[in-house]
């Protein structure tokens, strides 16, 4: 396989790129931490109701 110019640029474009989203991620995603209520998401995927902690029949 015989490497071009444009391969080589192409190359170094992508690593950059990815270089950046990292950067990106790094300083404005990973320090967020998002609390989540275990009773609530486990109603919604579950799909049972409660009322106060009383399930609703």
């Amino acid at each position: 396989m015989r490497l071009t110019n444009f391969s080589c640029e192409m190359t170094l474009a992508i690593i950059i790129k990815f270089m950046l989203f990292g950067l990106v991620w790094w300083l404005f995603f990973a320090g967020q931490k998002v609390k989540v209520d275990e009773e609530k998401l486990t109603n919604r995927l579950f799909g049972t109701a409660t009322l106060n902690g009383e399930k609703l029949k």
